[in-house]
């Protein structure tokens, strides 16, 4: 199984006359960073470089920053930066996508991807603070949005069955994992996702006893998981809505409050206009107080 890696990359560029630069960033095992060559106004990517197999070519401003990976089918993907979205790109029928951001040098910038499936549902968001260089096109590629996740049930009758569904890349093993709130009873199903990308699968829970359970779908190989939605196993079956988890400060919407949701709190710290997720006590602004919300909620 793939493990995550928390990676602190120390990459100098000596340009002439001028001092090294550091850039640090937070990645998977499949992402990658690269930063090209001084790229002049006019300079192109080939195509068998752009992550899309298409004809043509892609033009690269003179300093710009490029993301490419693997969402859903007909996906969009949508690209925010400190906190406000830039741009949206659709992916294609295989679930790649590919975009390009025309920038200028910036070394506070926090990037977070989300990808909509073509019923609506959004992935977590995956945040990527960076550094940008002037002259420089900065490349993240391998990014992989783990799957999206819908119940037909909030309740589900004790002995009856659930039916978990959404949409991943075709062809691929994913694991559905669901877990009773105290962590004594988890129990994981298997399947491969269909061409087209849209699983649908009906569990039975009739081994489970009664109380509070989560559930969440990934790759077999990914550690990254989908929203984590709750349930509850009782005496009566009580359609959905929506139920994903609402926690104040649980800014990627994956049912937890961890390392991931202190470094975007930590990002907007005295900042102006910050994003709802990091403003827990809705006062437009982020401070200690937000800091204290978020420790309370802290799961891992």
């Amino acid at each position: 199984m793939q493990k995550t890696i928390c990676l602190l990359l120390l990459i100098f560029f000596f340009f002439s006359g001028k001092t090294p630069i550091l850039f640090a960033q937070t990645l998977t095992a499949t992402e990658n960073v690269t930063i090209s060559a001084t790229v002049g106004g006019g300079d192109t990517i080939p195509p068998e470089t752009s992550g899309l197999g298409g004809s043509g070519v892609i033009n690269i401003p003179k300093t710009s920053v490029r993301f490419s990976g693997e969402a859903y089918p007909g996906a969009t993907v949508i690209v925010s930066k400190n906190g406000e979205i830039v741009t949206t790109v659709k992916a294609s029928n295989d679930g790649l996508f590919s975009v390009t951001l025309e920038e200028k040098y910036d070394s506070t910038i926090l990037y977070s991807l989300s990808a909509r499936d073509i019923a609506n549902n959004k992935s977590l968001l995956i945040n990527y603070p960076m550094v940008v260089f002037a002259g420089y096109l900065t490349y993240l590629s391998g990014i992989l949005f783990p799957p999206t996740i819908t119940l037909d049930k909030m309740q589900v009758r004790l002995g009856d069955f659930l039916t978990v569904g959404g949409y991943a890349l075709p062809g691929r093993e994913l694991q559905i994992v669901i877990e009773n709130q105290d962590k004594k009873t988890n129990k994981t199903f298997t399947l491969v996702s269909p061409d087209g990308g849209r699983y649908n699968i009906t569990l039975p829970l009739m081994n489970l006893p009664t109380g509070n359970y989560s559930v969440y779908v990934k790759y077999s190989n990914d550690l990254r998981i989908s929203k984590l939605i709750k349930f509850l196993i009782g005496d009566m079956n009580i359609k959905s809505s929506d139920t994903s988890l609402n926690i104040s400060g649980d800014c990627n919407a994956d049912g937890r409050i961890n390392l991931v949701d202190f470094s975007v709190l930590a990002f907007w710290y005295k900042k102006s206009n910050p994003p709802i997720c990091v403003d827990t006590n809705s006062d437009h602004l982020v401070d200690l107080t937000d800091f204290s919300i978020l420790a309370f909620y802290w799961t891992n």
